[in-house]
């Protein structure tokens, strides 16, 4: 499953790159830091008040990128 998941994240960099937009790239690199966060990080396993907490953050500073 991580090699799986390492592909995704290359790929993952190679779209964000080639569409050269920075709302792209924040996306893409918001979905990338929960993959990281679920799968490397082992919040999938954790507790769901800890998993949603990180999701929530990554929200947040998603739409804090965004709106600068």
């Amino acid at each position: 499953m991580r090699l799986l998941s390492w592909l995704t994240l290359v790929a993952l960099s190679i779209v964000s790159v080639a569409m050269g937009r920075l709302s792209v790239a924040l996306m893409l690199g918001a979905l990338k830091a929960a993959l990281v966060g679920l799968e490397f990080m082992e919040l999938r396993h954790a507790a769901r008040v800890h998993a949603a907490a990180y999701m929530l953050f990554l929200g947040v500073v998603l739409v804090a990128l965004e709106l600068l």
